[in-house]
């Protein structure tokens, strides 16, 4: 394995994140989805900066998030972030690797060394809001020991008329 590290985003390495985002990923992979064009046209690529610098201010931040680059061997792989919940001693995850990146085993040292930082912050736990489709990051997080839950969301539209017959 390379040498796997996290390093705090700042200006300069949030425009770095940018640039790998644009050449090894879709703009929907690392940020909510937007309206308009697809591609990383340039207010794709402005909205990418605005939606993370927030998260250069960190926990105390208007966010409640630390954002950190995933280095491998000092090169930029993607990001994992640590944000506050409304739970005490509970904090939220989530990473994103570029596709050169993925399948290495990445995902997984980067959440150690998260765990470490949010040991060291007091965190007791974290959580991760995952698909049941992502079998990477599923993976990653069982081979660290997560307690995997089903969490179901009924989503409710203006028709919503249940069949309660059955």
């Amino acid at each position: 394995m390379d040498h796997v590290m996290l390093r705090q985003l700042d200006e300069e390495s949030l425009k770095a994140l940018l640039e790998v985002a644009v050449s090894d990923a879709d703009p929907d992979e690392t940020m909510p989805p937007m309206p308009g064009n697809p591609g990383w046209t340039t207010e794709r690529r402005e909205k990418f900066l605005e939606f993370f610098r927030p998260m250069l201010a960190g926990l105390d931040g208007p966010r409640a998030t630390l954002i950190y680059a995933i280095t491998v061997d000092g090169v930029i792989a993607g990001f994992i972030r640590l944000a506050r919940t409304n739970r005490d001693g509970v904090a939220e995850t989530g990473i994103w690797l570029g596709r050169s990146w993925r399948g290495k085993g990445l995902a997984t040292e980067a959440l150690k060394e998260l765990l470490t930082i949010a040991a060291a912050l007091g965190f007791s736990s974290i959580v991760a809001d995952t698909s049941p489709e992502n079998a990477a990051a599923l993976g990653a997080l069982r081979r660290l020991g997560a307690a995997l839950r089903v969490h179901a969301e009924l989503i409710i539209g203006p028709a919503y008329a249940p069949d309660l017959d059955k």
